[in-house]
């Protein structure tokens, strides 16, 4: 009763629903048939697997059938029922059937029943359940605003439980028309008074539910050539039941007012879910054949006869409720393939068993690539099934281990290794190639199917995060730099318009006073060439740096480079011009006085000029960078926010660069344990043990579930010696000579040439002489029944069932005392003939002989 991935409808939507099942009429035999036209009308089965007798049937067309043609017959037990009968055989791939071909037509049939309602969940290859409430709620409107009207032909083939004929079914509802309360009386004793306006309605959406099924069988079978049936009811289950009471080629309706009588003949092991160990489960525990009888227990009842919610969905089914609601699943949850082995076909071998791994992982690499061009989904998951023979026992398991490749080498090591690591001995001592535990049944499946786009995209934002997180770090550390180039002194805290005045000031002030250096340098360096003295050597960067005020940030240090860079071009400019001042009159007073004018007046512009575009080009780029430096950091908490959807590691999110541990389950998130605190638990002490338990009722009724069973192991140990010691003293005393059993001494009389042989028992010495019996203690008389001691057997026996255990004893006795007599037999001699008068007379004196009768009597032989 597993209801992890299943979604319920409210108990207020119970009778709202409408639902179709849509079942394939003898599915396989019709997918032959129409690949094989000359097959139609004839009788058909399919079989599978080894050729065995015929091979095994797993599909029988109706022609067959009306011959006595069963499923899970052999093909020439069918052959010999029906002689004609076509089998047909499954393609075998990889030693195995290939069905790959009934899976395809499959879904040729769901594309075209996904156009009818977008809840449609493929319960099988050939199973489909739809839930058509929407459509049947606008036919509801049209009926009502005349757009609609019911057609006749839409019903052909159709059947209603409850009715003869699908006629009376709608005069019903004809008539209800009319009077639309006419059955409010019987439904009030059956339905709850809130669900009475959806009760009236039932049969109405039923019908309409009806004419929408009609409508998808015809579409199937004129785009596929593929007949079925459908069941239309309320619920799932329901429409299960209806589909298959009418076939093939047929429709049933399931009025709500039919479901108890229907219940009240309807086997438990009829209804979805029922038919396996929990329905013998509830015909033992409640004493019920029918479903209809489950209806005297109350839900309390039921509940604790079985579990919590085990009961309500058991008291819900017997009043014809079903709240699982249809899942939307046109794919396959899980793809697998799976074989048996049974008998001498058992898998004993490590190459063997190597050999049917590769054979079925390469069966899922073939259809894993087909659906991934047909789905673009790829399987996150692989489990592996198969059943040991664990002395004599079978013992079926199932591992399930994360797979990121699909390829038949990696599948097949994988599951190899899942079988391995949870066999307690997986080979035979001593041997390297030998099984310790045969294999009978093998499977392998694939799920947990992710889309191609959702895995790319997953991929590029794992990326994203970690380019995100180096740009963050990167940023931070320019960060912390430049805060450390600019504080110099702890301030008091400033608003944050404050903070950029103050900024800009020191940037803007630090720039001018870096310009009135170098261009005081420059002029320097000028005179004292025009005066025809050697240059001093220029000013070093470290030297300008030295001289400058202390630095504010690095962006100062970059617009210093480009500063130096600009002026040392100048000054190559400026030696490579020509000279204007003839020779002769450089060294004069004016010529020096005019230049010296000049280049303070160039300097005066330059400076100006240099300041004014500096201070807006210094803004403008400043304020570029702290855009970009701002824009990078607000960036990165969203990309922090935003959860990854890849599987990352513990270590990868706080360092990219770490080696992944080899151990998964300590390195994932999935598998992290939560550490249990010891010292928060309260604990109490055992009464019986003295340890320490925690004080929990679950905790405490395990514990003393567990002193209860050893309790019982002990008793039942006890129980066993003491049967086992009276079964030996039971045989000694039946083997030793009992004094009463002595045959009594008779003379023998010898006649002339004849000897008598005796043969006696020996005395046995018997092992009860040292055994004292226990005076087994009188039973508990709860009902007071009178019990007595028997001298015999020393047991306690109803006084009424005392003769007739006495004369048990009695004929026992008899029985060792007539095979303890003396058996005597007759020999005679070969030197002397004994004449016939002397025979006469030694057989009359043997059988006149008084109290002597030989244990040959009590026998007769037939001539």
């Amino acid at each position: 009763m597993s209801s992890s991935t299943r979604a319920f409808v409210g108990m207020q939507n119970k009778y709202d629903r409408v639902v179709l099942l849509v079942d394939m009429d003898c599915f396989f035999c019709q997918v032959e048939v129409k690949q094989q036209p000359e097959y139609q009308g004839k009788p058909l089965a399919v079989v599978q697997y080894n050729a065995w007798r015929g091979g095994g049937i797993i599909a029988v067309n109706y022609a067959a059938r009306a011959k006595g043609v069963t499923r899970h017959m052999r093909g020439d037990e069918a052959k010999a029922l029906c002689h004609d009968i076509i089998l047909c055989r499954v393609p075998n791939i990889r030693e195995k059937a290939d069905t790959s071909k009934y899976r395809d037509a499959g879904k040729e049939v769901a594309n075209v029943l996904q156009r009818f309602t977008q809840l449609l969940e493929r319960a099988s290859v050939d199973e489909a359940y739809l839930d058509i409430t929407e459509t049947v709620n606008q036919r509801v409107e049209q009926l009502q605003t005349g757009a609609f009207a019911l057609q006749p032909q839409e019903l052909v083939n159709c059947h209603a439980v409850g009715y003869d004929n699908i006629g009376e079914y709608v005069n019903k509802i004809t008539n209800r028309f009319s009077n639309p309360y006419m059955d409010d009386e019987r439904f009030m004793l059956s339905y709850d008074p809130n669900d009475l306006p959806a009760v009236r309605q039932s049969d109405l959406r039923l019908l309409i539910g009806a004419c929408i099924a009609g409508e998808v069988r015809a579409a199937v079978k004129a785009e596929t050539g593929y007949e079925c049936s459908a069941g239309i009811a309320h619920n799932k289950i329901l429409a299960k039941l209806a589909a298959g009471m009418n076939k093939p080629n047929k429709q049933t309706i399931l009025p709500l007012a039919e479901i108890p009588a229907l219940f009240d003949q309807l086997p438990v092991g009829k209804i979805k879910g029922m038919g396996g160990k929990f329905g013998e489960t509830v015909c033992e525990t409640l004493g019920v054949k029918f479903l209809g009888q489950v209806l005297k227990y109350s839900e309390s009842e039921l509940q604790r006869k079985l579990d919590d919610k085990s009961g309500t969905w058991l008291h819900n089914i017997a009043r014809g409720i079903d709240l699982e609601a249809v899942t939307p699943r046109f794919y396959s949850k899980s793809i697998g393939c799976c074989k048996k082995f049974p008998g001498r076909n058992n898998i004993t071998g490590l190459k063997t068993l190597q050999h049917w791994l590769s054979e079925l992982a390469s069966e899922i690499n073939d259809r894993l690539e087909k659906d991934f061009i047909e789905n673009n989904r790829k399987a996150k998951q692989m489990v592996v099934q198969y059943v040991q023979d664990i002395d004599g026992n079978e013992v079926a398991s199932s591992r399930s281990t994360a797979i990121t490749q699909s390829d038949q080498e990696t599948l097949t090591k994988q599951a190899l290794e899942l079988i391995k690591a949870n066999t307690k001995t997986f080979l035979r001592v001593g041997s390297e190639s030998a099984l310790n535990n045969a294999i009978k049944f093998l499977g392998i499946s694939v799920g947990k199917f992710e889309s191609a786009s959702n895995a790319q995209n997953s991929l590029q934002t794992m990326f994203a995060n970690q380019a995100a997180k180096k740009r963050r770090i990167s940023v931070e550390d320019g960060v912390e730099k430049v805060i450390e180039k600019v504080i110099v002194e702890q301030k008091p805290k400033q608003t944050d318009e404050a903070k950029m005045k103050g900024f800009f000031a020191n940037y803007l002030q630090s720039k001018k006073s870096e310009t009135k250096i170098v261009n005081e340098a420059e002029g320097e360096a000028k005179e004292s060439e025009s005066n025809g003295v050697d240059p001093e050597p220029q000013i070093s960067t470290a030297e300008v740096e030295d001289v400058a005020p202390q630095k504010k940030s690095f962006f100062e240090q970059y617009k210093r480079k480009l500063i130096e860079v600009s002026v040392a071009k100048e000054a190559t400019e400026e030696k490579a011009a020509p000279i204007s001042t003839p020779p002769e009159f450089k060294g004069s007073f004016f010529a020096k006085y005019l230049q010296q004018r000049k280049e303070e007046k160039k300097s005066t512009e330059q400076l100006n000029k240099s300041s004014e575009d500096d201070d807006s080009a210094d803004m403008q780029g400043l304020a570029a960078e702290l855009d970009e430096i701002e824009s990078s950091a607000q960036e990165q908490p969203e990309s922090e926010k935003q959860p990854s959807t890849s599987k990352r590691k513990f270590e990868q999110v706080n360092s990219s660069d770490s080696v992944p541990n080899s151990d998964y389950k300590s390195s994932y998130a999935e598998f992290a344990m939560p550490e249990i605190r010891g010292d928060l638990i309260k604990m109490i002490k055992c009464d019986e043990c003295e340890a320490q338990i925690p004080d929990d009722i679950k905790a405490l009724q395990t514990h003393r579930d567990h002193h209860f069973a050893q309790q019982l192991s002990r008793q039942l140990r006890v129980e066993q010696r003491e049967e086992m010691q009276r079964s030996r003293l039971e045989t000694t005393t039946t083997a030793s000579p009992s004094p009463t059993a002595k045959a009594p001494s008779k003379k023998s009389k010898k006649s002339a040439g004849t000897t008598v042989a005796t043969t006696t028992v020996k005395p046995v010495n018997s092992i009860t002489k040292f055994l004292t019996a226990k005076q087994p203690e009188p039973p508990a008389s709860s009902s007071g029944v009178q019990m007595e001691l028997c001298s015999e057997c020393k047991t306690y026996i109803k006084s009424v069932d005392m003769p007739e255990h006495l004369d048990y004893h009695i004929a026992k006795k008899l029985q060792r005392e007539l095979n303890q007599l003396e058996v005597r037999t007759i020999t005679t001699s070969s030197n002397k003939k004994i004449s016939p008068a002397a025979k006469k007379q030694m057989s009359s004196t043997l059988n006149s002989t008084p109290g002597n009768k030989s244990i040959t009597q009590f026998f007769s032989q037939s001539n």
